[in-house]
């Protein structure tokens, strides 16, 4: 609802500003603006949205400690490269067809999609886009507590990213795909699925 500011006719009105404060006494506290929240009977999000974020600096000696971590994309050790032919397409499915398209991306893992995923959403982000992550339960990695502004206004388009996407029951992936984040009238919304099979 919008309120108008000064007078006069013609003049457009502002919407006011949200503010949400989210607080917990033990346990976890996650609140969303522009969206959805789904829940289990025990108050459990049933998954959790947050805006895409770059990858971190990792410290060098967290990395060293178990040289396995090096290889985890979330870290981004390795410098992106290649995949142009795959991102030029990516490009394409967001700019055209309908105005709300899914696309399921699949291979065995350590192919590279996580990264592949990343190089896309920061691309998308520097095109004006909105990009948002979903990570299915209360997992080990999650937003910080508080509140996330889901948003897509003046956004070109909104981009929701699900890895791991194989691994959600089918009536979750119902559920995320029914949240009214992806159904903002007029937003140009995709929704990149990431598997390392063909089937959920």
């Amino acid at each position: 609802m919008g309120e108008e500011r000064g007078s006069g006719a013609g003049r457009p009105t502002v919407p006011p500003s949200v503010q949400q404060n989210v607080t917990a006494a033990g346990g976890f506290a996650y609140g969303v603006v522009g969206a959805s929240v789904h829940v289990f009977g025990d108050g459990l999000p049933l998954y959790v949205l947050e805006e895409w974020r770059p990858p971190a600096d990792t410290d060098p000696e967290f990395l060293r400690e178990l040289p396995s971590r090096m290889l985890n994309a979330r870290f981004a050790v390795v410098e992106f490269t290649g995949r142009r032919d795959e991102l030029a397409d990516l490009h394409r499915w967001c700019r055209d067809g309908p105005r709300l398209a899914a696309r399921w991306l699949h291979g065995p893992g350590g192919q590279g999609k996580s990264r592949l995923a990343s190089r896309f959403a920061a691309e998308a982000v520097d095109a004006g886009w909105k990009v948002i992550t979903a990570t299915h339960g209360p997992g080990s990695v999650l937003p910080p507590p508080g509140s996330q502004d889901l948003r897509a206004d003046g956004a070109a388009g909104l981009l929701l990213i699900v890895d791991y996407a194989d691994r959600w029951p089918p009536t979750h992936l119902a559920w995320l795909l029914s949240n009214a984040v992806l159904h903002q009238s007029g937003v140009r919304t995709r929704v990149l699925l990431l598997a390392r099979t063909a089937d959920a």
